[in-house]
């Protein structure tokens, strides 16, 4: 599904779709500290590798100016940023304790 829609969104291939479906989950993973993406965090993750896709060539940037257009970027939105906070677990003593499925 995340590939899908991700491809749909960018009409990038299906190898460059599951290359920013697997990069937008560990951002997701490393932001909360969990083993698998939740799936309230799906939609967030199609959100992360549509931005990673768009910003293709201005990795590092924080603003451009060309021919009086300027562009200044964010490093995240905000309404992403809050998503994954939601979900953070917290860690005691260097370990995330989840709750595995059943």
């Amino acid at each position: 599904m995340v590939q899908e829609a991700i491809k749909r969104l960018t009409g990038c291939s299906d190898e460059d779709a599951k290359l920013y479906a697997e990069l937008a989950e560990q951002d997701i993973l490393r932001e909360t500290n969990r083993t698998a993406v939740p799936a309230m965090l799906l939609s967030t993750q199609i959100d992360i590798a549509v931005i990673r896709y768009n910003r293709q060539g201005t990795e590092g940037e924080t603003s451009r100016s060309e021919g009086g257009i300027s562009s200044s970027f964010e490093s995240m939105p905000e309404y992403i940023r809050k998503a994954v906070k939601n979900k953070r677990l917290a860690g005691v003593g260097g370990y995330a304790f989840e709750k595995k499925p059943d």
